[in-house]
């Protein structure tokens, strides 16, 4: 065999090994430096006023994800009318290690969660047959974040499908958000609901979607810019603009 066939030959397969190593090497560096960001924000405020934690977690997804599965994971913190937690018994999230910056949720298992609207304080303990969500990071912070859930059930509360949008107009002036809910029953009742709201003005709120801004103090730094919430005309719209209370 000639030098040219033994090039054709051991060219391709030298080519793939070297692809292979290098694949592996970045995903683990990029793998070692989730895990130390982990570790640095567990127990303490990821951004401001908002704090993470977890009993356990496993990091896996090779060779082109991330994954990281948590137990007993929690999020509480300062919400825009009061404080706020939200507990999982088990939490994922899933992103590419290259490609769009976008980041994927599951939640299973029993939840808690307790929030403050323009209607008071509130507290439920469900179950959900599946909790999804995802954010997509822009140049300025978040960009996108949408969450599903199908077929909830708590002490006197079901709904057969819950969902919220978030989405930063491309302007970078104002905020759209959207909640409906299908086959909402709780306090004797079953309904759908559904609304559409614009914030508008929202600079203010730009350091909040980059994580460093403490959600209070840009809420209330929106209200005095002269930020307000049009609110489109929906099903049961009264009720799905409260729920959408809690954010601002």
């Amino acid at each position: 065999m000639n030098f040219s066939s033994r090039f054709w030959l051991y060219a391709p397969i030298s080519v793939f090994l070297m692809i292979a190593v290098a694949v592996m090497a970045y995903w683990k560096v990029t793998a070692a430096a989730f895990e130390k960001k982990l570790a640095a924000i567990k127990g303490r405020e990821a951004v401001p006023g908002i704090v993470l934690d977890w009993d356990g977690v496993s990091v896996g997804g090779f060779p082109f994800r991330i994954d990281a599965d948590f137990t007993n994971f929690s999020i509480h913190g300062a919400g825009a009318r009061g404080p706020f937690v939200w507990k999982a018994r088990q939490f994922a999230l899933h992103r590419l290690t290259y490609g769009r910056p976008t980041i994927v949720y599951e939640a299973a298992g029993p939840q808690h969660l307790e929030w403050s609207n323009a209607g008071g304080a509130h507290r439920a303990d469900f179950l959900p047959a599946t909790l999804r969500g995802s954010s997509m990071m822009g140049a300025h912070g978040l960009a996108r974040f949408d969450v599903d859930m199908v077929d909830a059930g708590g002490t006197g509360f079901t709904a057969q499908r819950l969902q919220f949008h978030l989405r930063r107009d491309p302007d970078g002036h104002s905020l759209d958000l959207m909640v409906k809910g299908d086959n909402v029953a709780a306090g004797g009742g079953q309904r759908n609901m559904q609304v559409y709201a614009t914030l508008t003005r929202a600079a203010p709120l730009a350091r909040l979607l980059d994580g460093t801004a403490f959600w209070p103090d840009a809420v209330t730094a929106w209200h005095q810019g002269g930020g307000a919430a049009k609110i489109a005309q929906g099903i049961n719209a009264d009720a799905a603009a409260a729920a959408l209370s809690a954010l601002y």
